[in-house]
């Protein structure tokens, strides 16, 4: 699907300068309330459902690809969400800069790009630097659910995971269960795949409850 020339992302699209630091969702959403976080939002089909089916809840996607922060920022201002809104940006960077300790009630990081040749592997999301600002960030007890369909990729999140320490391993429960979704996430990338007949790997990283 071609993506459309002429957008309107405005006020969805978050433009924030560096020297304001962390920011409160009653900033940016003009509420408080649960705020849940997702890393890689494409075209934002998991945002666009967890938007409608978690009214209470506020989201912020981070997307690398200009064009695809846009184009999701313009999709949820059509359709008049306001408990959504999307940033262009480097994820762990925008995040240290942005996100305070223990604020997020939970962190979605959805078929990540698995960088599979070995001289590419650094360029991985799932390394120790940002397992470190998803554990300062998030609350305690909040989840960070990951999902792909990359086997290798699967093994090494789980070693990072495990050599990391800090967080519990419980097996993956799709957010949209509860709403009677058949999907795990829905996003493009899974729809693709699941029509390929790929398997799918997915596990949940559990704050201790104990820690701040």
């Amino acid at each position: 699907m071609a993506l459309k020339s002429h957008l309107n992302p405005d006020p969805i699209l978050l433009d924030v300068a560096d020297e304001k630091g962390f920011l409160s969702p009653q900033e940016i959403f003009a509420r408080s309330g649960p705020l849940e976080l997702e890393i890689g939002s494409g075209k934002g089909a998991f945002l666009m459902q967890m938007a409608v089916a978690f009214p209470d809840r506020n989201f912020i996607g981070i997307e690398w690809a200009n064009a695809y922060a846009r184009y999701a920022a313009d999709r949820f201002r059509r359709h008049g969400f306001q408990n959504v809104r999307m940033v262009h940006g480097e994820a762990i960077w925008w995040i240290r800069i942005h996100i305070a300790d223990n604020t997020l009630d939970a962190m979605h990081v959805y078929f990540p790009d698995p960088w599979p040749k070995t001289r590419h592997h650094k360029r991985r999301l799932i390394q120790q630097p940002f397992l470190q600002q998803a554990l300062r960030v998030l609350k305690p007890l909040a989840h960070l659910n990951i999902v792909t369909d990359h086997a290798e990729y699967f093994a090494h999140i789980r070693l990072t995971l495990a050599e990391f320490g800090h967080f519990s391993l419980e097996p993956f429960e799709s957010p949209l269960r509860s709403v009677g979704r058949n999907f795990m996430v829905g996003t493009n990338f899974e729809k693709k795949y699941a029509a390929q007949n790929r398997p799918f790997y997915s596990v949940t990283a559990v704050k201790p409850g104990g820690m701040q």
